[in-house]
């Protein structure tokens, strides 16, 4: 393979990377969406109507575990997470070190994800006669796609490993170039 076969693989599957964090953020922004016109109705007609939506709060409770799981999974893929930095210090005087703590997390976090992944279907196939109480909806799909989050998020947390996100300039840093 040359350099330019490389180069063109690691763009094609850096596009496949952010069309798939495209779709999980569009799909993450429309459950925000709902859930907020959803409290919206049930704020207008508890306080105008005097009839609230009865099953405002467990649409929105299920619906806000999907999103939030898929808000894990933009974080994780796009490097955006909560980093502990009680040994940057140490990377200064190793760099190589830091490349390598890097990988390190990416895969105890791939993994750690993946195992959540399975372990949410082996929920979600516990839930599968579970209602919820007043609609009486099964359980078992929001765990399957709170599973398909976790998987997708263990799948971005490998795809860093694989090929290392560029961080994005920081537009805080105040540096100009002039």
């Amino acid at each position: 393979m040359t350099s330019r076969d490389v180069e063109e693989q690691a763009s094609s599957t850096e596009r496949v990377r952010g069309r798939l964090l495209s779709v999980v953020e569009q799909v993450a922004a429309v459950l925000l969406a709902a859930i907020m016109c959803l409290t919206v109705a049930d704020v207008v007609a508890r306080y105008f109507f005097h009839r609230p939506i009865s099953a405002a709060f467990e649409l929105t409770e299920m619906t806000m575990q999907v999103m939030i799981y898929l808000c894990i999974a933009v974080a994780v893929g796009t490097n955006d997470h909560i980093k502990v930095t009680l040994i940057d210090s140490l990377f200064n005087r190793l760099p190589k070190l830091e490349g390598r703590v890097d990988r390190l997390a990416s895969l105890l976090t791939a993994i750690a994800f993946a195992y959540l992944g399975y372990t949410m279907v082996d929920l979600a196939r516990g839930k599968a006669v579970d209602l919820t109480p007043v609609l009486n909806w099964p359980i078992a799909p929001v765990a399957w796609l709170i599973s398909g989050a976790m998987f997708v998020s263990a799948i971005l947390a490998f795809w860093s490993l694989v090929q290392p996100i560029s961080p994005e300039p920081d537009p805080n840093s105040g540096s100009q170039h002039d």
